[in-house]
């Protein structure tokens, strides 16, 4: 049985250590071999990366080097148009061949909005989803649990909320990052060194002193 593919996708515009803590702490709860990144070349949901692909691309893999846990594919920055999930499995799995298991993480403040995904109910039959959750557990999230069955059937929202790894609550965004180098103020221990290095020699986000 092969090994499974297990995706976390986003614009990691830029990546930092709540990125990494949180792949390789899900990694180590559910005994996962290895979390692969899958950074979104257009986001349908969201507005476009400020970094171009490349730049995010590169990051990722200095982020994640040297760590066997964590890698990167850039199957979504390789294809035109939006970064659709159900694209992307679709893709993997013909690419992996039918026996190949696909995992999904996905954070639980995107659950509400997984129904209205492109082909969601595809998406939750293509991969098994992980519901990444920073404690304390979120007010209201119940009641997305059970939006979840009405849109995907008990079987299916029951197994969503059984999904559920607990992941170290990391107060990082990449949006306080792009904001404090657009500042000039640090982003040192936020970021992987090499990555904070990589952000000042190509001038990202505006960036003055890092």
């Amino acid at each position: 049985m092969p090994q499974p593919l297990v995706l976390f996708g986003g614009t990691f515009d830029p990546v930092h250590h709540g990125h990494l803590i949180v792949a390789r702490a899900v990694a180590e709860q559910c005994g996962l071999p290895r979390v692969t990144f899958v950074p979104a070349g257009t986001p349908p949901h969201k507005a476009p990366a400020e970094a171009a692909p490349e730049h995010r691309l590169a990051m990722l893999q200095l982020a994640t080097a040297g760590e066997p846990m964590l890698d990167v594919r850039d199957i979504e920055l390789r294809r035109p148009g939006p970064s659709y999930t159900f694209d992307t499995l679709t893709a993997l799995q013909r690419e992996a061949g039918p026996e190949a298991r696909l995992r999904l993480l996905v954070g639980a403040d995107m659950l509400a909005d997984l129904p209205h995904w492109h082909r969601a109910a595809d998406v939750v039959k293509l991969a098994d989803l992980l519901v990444v959750l920073r404690p304390p557990w979120p007010q209201g999230l119940d009641e997305v649990f059970a939006d979840l069955r009405r849109a995907f059937g008990e079987d299916t929202g029951d197994r969503l909320r059984q999904s559920v790894v607990r992941a170290p609550l990391i107060d990082i965004s990449s949006t306080e990052i792009r904001r404090r180098v657009a500042d000039g103020r640090s982003v040192r221990f936020l970021v992987p060194e090499p990555v904070r290095e990589y952000i000042e020699a190509h001038r990202l986000y505006a960036g003055g002193g890092l």
